[in-house]
């Protein structure tokens, strides 16, 4: 129920950036990155312990297979400020064009 729920989220916030006007667009853009970056936590984490074998999740980039509340709390801000630079780059870019 979560995931459907985050994609559900993330979805109309995608469309609130797309259409929105330049500064709305960077507001739902910023917001946009944090369910991406929890998204991309899961599925990286996920990913490389089945690719090594380490166990059921590896916390990236903090944490690794031993994992404590910091670490997660640490890591998905490191994602949502990785999308949020990338989301800002992509706007920027597409509205300097138009």
């Amino acid at each position: 129920m979560l995931l459907p729920g985050l994609l559900a989220v993330a979805a109309l916030l995608l469309i609130g950036t797309i259409v929105g006007r330049k500064r709305w667009g960077r507001f739902f853009g910023l917001v946009l990155a944090f369910p991406v970056a929890v998204l991309t936590y899961g599925v990286v984490g996920i990913g490389i312990a089945r690719v090594t074998g380490v166990g059921r999740f590896y916390s990236v980039p903090f944490g690794a297979e031993h994992i404590e509340d910091w670490h997660i709390v640490v890591s998905v801000g490191v994602w949502t400020c990785i999308w949020a630079v990338l989301i800002l780059w992509r706007l920027s870019r597409r509205r300097g064009t138009a």
